[in-house]
């Protein structure tokens, strides 16, 4: 394991600005997002086809993006 590079500015910058995101409470309308999100896939599991339930988890997924982006804007 290369330590120096652990031990860079930049690794150490991008990992603070990671922690203190991590560190904000979610806003309340942001857990709604990933709570519907996991309603969303069990419903594309549903379907019949690999390709219905691979286009239904991907519409899963750009909804719920969608979701938490207006939930932290």
């Amino acid at each position: 394991m290369n330590l120096v590079r652990l031990a860079s500015p930049r690794f150490l910058a991008s990992g603070l600005a990671l922690a203190s995101g991590l560190a904000v409470a979610a806003p309340l309308h942001a857990n709604n997002c990933i709570q519907s999100y996991a309603e969303c896939l069990v419903r594309a599991a549903d379907l019949q086809t690999w390709w219905q339930r691979s286009a239904a988890g991907i519409d899963c997924y750009l909804d719920t993006v969608a979701c938490v982006r207006r939930a932290y804007a």
